[in-house]
């Protein structure tokens, strides 16, 4: 188990590749806060980040987040 597990922080990013990301490891891996990772993946924002509803969780395919930042690169 992870020091971040032991606090109640977000998972390591490196786990199973298959694993669905929770808004915490989405905000972690992009820089940004989770209420900004809630609205880019409800509609409310633009550009939306994809993202799986389970109930009421919001998943994340580790694979749709990092298309996700490869679309928003700008080249020089």
């Amino acid at each position: 188990m992870t020091a971040a597990v032991q606090q109640g922080g977000p998972r390591l990013l490196t786990d199973d590749p298959g694993r669905l990301l929770c808004v915490e490891e989405v905000a972690a891996l992009l820089g940004m806060s989770t209420a900004w990772v809630r609205q880019h993946s409800n509609g409310l924002r633009r550009p939306g980040i994809p993202s799986v509803k389970l109930g009421k969780a919001v998943r994340f395919r580790r694979s749709q987040v990092e298309e996700f930042i490869r679309s928003m690169e700008r080249l020089a």
